[in-house]
């Protein structure tokens, strides 16, 4: 579940002050000022918000965004580690060759999970 789906099971207010509290409104390039995001959910201030942010409901979705940015950092850091590699860095090379090996075993993990999941797709009814 990505933090968009996550996002979905909240109120709609929750939704608009956690994409504006993460930065995460891919529709507006100019964030909202605190003043804007309190007319824009219907509230007089952000307090009952800043409540809801010590609860358990708050800090799983912090956890599912942080999943979910995870992966991009990977990319990321696999990319400027493969440029140094290929330079020649010893370093990068062991690194590279560490994260490719690591990577190999999380998709090998992740087929499988699939695999067992999948059994009943594959069965066919008479």
């Amino acid at each position: 579940m990505n933090i968009y789906e996550a996002l979905n099971t909240v109120s709609w207010k929750k939704k608009e002050y956690f994409l504006w509290k993460h930065n995460l409104s891919v529709l507006r390039e100019v964030p909202l000022t605190e003043e804007e995001i309190c007319n824009k959910i219907k509230s007089k201030s952000l307090s009952y918000m800043k409540k809801w942010e010590k609860t358990e409901e708050y800090h799983n979705l912090v956890n599912i965004m942080i999943e979910s940015q995870a992966g991009k950092d990977l990319e990321d850091i696999y990319a400027v580690v493969k440029e140094k590699a290929l330079t020649g860095d010893e370093k990068s090379i062991k690194l590279l060759l560490g994260l490719q090996k690591q990577v190999q075993a999380y998709n090998k993990q992740a087929n499988k999970g699939k695999q067992s999941t999948n059994t009943y797709d594959e069965l066919e009814l008479e």
